[in-house]
């Protein structure tokens, strides 16, 4: 009996094993895993959440992430769009339209295993300059932390943003359409999308040894499931600059994929036009606004191919934000680990009465190519 347990047990380790392995899906053991996840929005009733969850009299937002950071830790380069400022209470904590949230949010980020934060958003300096410099010194604390998009003075901003891993050096570029609120003394605190800010950027990239380059940009209409002629400007800019990968955001819902490609001059570049958000509790309550809890997880495979740099596989992975009726706990799950019992239970359905399991898959298979679309990772 105790030789078949131990079977038995063997069995299943291995098994999860194999279920990790297939997740991430690397060729070769020399292969670099990339994940990326789109807006984190803090709005009013998440803050109201996190403090009744408060622990030692601070506020907890572990459950953001609880159903999806097993996942986030898999990789080796782990990137949020964090749209909010977390400046802490000196600068009045607030959601939606002015975003300030507790300090304690940022341990939760990293405790779910992010490890690159994006800053160039258009809530950049949603309080004043001053809580944008205390957002800034809060990820100072975290050393193996990178926060781009966001500076503190030109210094700073010229440096680009490098993520080296397995002997190999990646770019990591992160821009911004534009600010709520005009910035008025420090110009660094936002990362505008410029050319040639831009192409300045992607020159020393490549002087300084980067061999991928990857641009972040905040860009596009919001709720806009199609792309917009500002976005396919950008897109032609980057590809002629020689980017390889684009992950976009800001639009707040999902948006295509595509590969751009040059064979004559073997240059192709992989674009996430927005990938949507991340977590979000918008106030709204209307037909299609279930469309902005469904997000996705860029998935990206970095190797080598004949001595270069490429990138092996791209796929995007469907996410769903969940909040739980009457306690306004929000949290976020891949669409494989939900079903339609939890659909039913969602309170987006109360905002949204067109919102339905079903229109969960209609909706990234109306708007992403099936040759991206992973619903299985």
């Amino acid at each position: 009996m105790g030789s078949r347990l131990f079977i038995i047990f063997l069995i299943i380790i291995i098994d999860s094993s194999i279920k990790i392995i297939n997740c991430i899906n690397k060729s070769s053991p020399n292969d670099i895993s990339m994940c990326m996840v789109g807006d984190l929005l803090i709005h009013d009733p998440i803050l109201n959440y996190a403090k009744s969850e408060m622990i030692n009299n601070k506020y907890n937002f572990d459950f953001l992430f609880e159903n999806i950071e097993k996942y986030i830790k898999e990789y080796d380069i782990k990137i949020i769009n964090d749209e909010v400022l977390i400046s802490g209470p000196k600068y009045n904590i607030t959601g939606y339209p002015r975003f300030n949230s507790p300090i304690e949010l940022s341990d939760s980020i990293v405790k779910a295993g992010f490890n690159v934060i994006l800053k160039a958003t258009n809530h950049v300096n949603d309080k004043n300059e001053e809580a944008r410099l205390a957002d800034l010194n809060n990820w100072k604390r975290f050393s193996n932390i990178k926060v781009l998009g966001s500076y503190e003075n030109k210094d700073d901003a010229e440096k680009i943003t490098f993520f080296e891993i397995k002997g190999v050096k990646i770019a990591l570029l992160n821009y911004c359409y534009g600010s709520n609120r005009k910035i008025k003394k420090n110009k660094y605190i936002m990362n505008k999308l410029q050319f040639n800010k831009l192409k300045n950027d992607v020159e020393k990239s490549r002087n300084e040894g980067a061999e991928l380059i990857i641009v972040m940009p905040h860009w596009g209409k919001e709720y806009s499931l199609k792309i917009n002629e500002y976005q396919k400007k950008w897109t032609k800019i980057f590809f002629e600059l020689g980017v390889d990968l684009v992950i976009g955001t800001h639009p707040h819902v999902i948006q295509p994929v595509e590969v751009i490609e040059d064979k004559k001059r073997n240059k192709k570049m992989y674009v996430f036009y927005s990938i949507g958000n991340f977590i979000n509790y918008t106030s709204e309550s209307k037909k299609d606004v279930f469309k902005r809890f469904l997000g996705g997880l860029a998935h990206i495979i970095i190797g080598k191919e004949k001595n270069k740099i490429i990138i092996k596989e791209v796929k995007f992975i469907p996410l769903i934000t969940h909040i739980y009726p009457g306690s306004n706990k929000v949290t976020t799950f891949k669409v494989k680990d939900y079903n339609k019992k939890m659909a039913k239970k969602n309170y987006v359905k109360k905002k949204d009465k067109s919102f339905s399991y079903k229109k969960i898959f209609e909706t990234f298979k109306n708007i992403v190519d099936n040759k991206f679309l992973d619903f299985d990772l």
